[in-house]
């Protein structure tokens, strides 16, 4: 009796070991370039100091897209306080989002419609990202990332 319970133990403990590395990590972030960090981070930091948010980064077009590549992409500082922000990356040129969704969705709005001049985004492209800022500010309205606790 005793054998017969060790291997149904046996069965359990690693073949939930083997299911769990099937799934995905559900924190897994885009791998972001050292040179590209920087510049988020620099952003980022403009109003708080050293939160990471350069290595916070998520692809808006395909949440399982971890690969850096052309595309729309947010990122936010370590912490539920810190808001969301965005930028885009087009053939090696990087425009990123001075608004944040949560408090200026309309400057969000203007900014991308400059983003599409100075990154010579196609129509394909604007239609996309426009369809991805959209959830995105959908996303962030009424949030206000405990600034109204005093």
């Amino acid at each position: 009796m005793k054998g017969i319970l060790l291997i149904v133990f046996s069965y359990i403990v690693f073949g939930s070991c083997a299911f769990a590395q099937k799934k995905a990590n559900p924190f897994q972030r885009v791998a972001i370039p050292d040179s590209i960090y920087l510049k988020l981070e620099n952003a980022y930091n403009k109003n708080t100091k050293n939160v990471n948010a350069g290595r916070n980064v998520f692809n808006l077009i395909n949440r399982k897209d971890f690969g850096f590549k052309d595309g729309l992409f947010s990122f936010q500082g370590q912490g539920p306080h810190f808001p969301r922000r965005i930028f885009i990356f087009n053939k090696g040129l990087l425009f990123i989002f001075d608004n944040e969704g949560a408090f200026n969705p309309k400057g969000v709005l203007q900014e991308f419609v400059e983003s599409i001049k100075k990154l010579g985004l196609t129509d394909k492209q604007t239609v996309r990202y426009s369809k991805a800022i959209s959830e995105y500010l959908e996303q962030e309205s009424g949030n206000t990332y405990g600034q109204d606790i005093k």
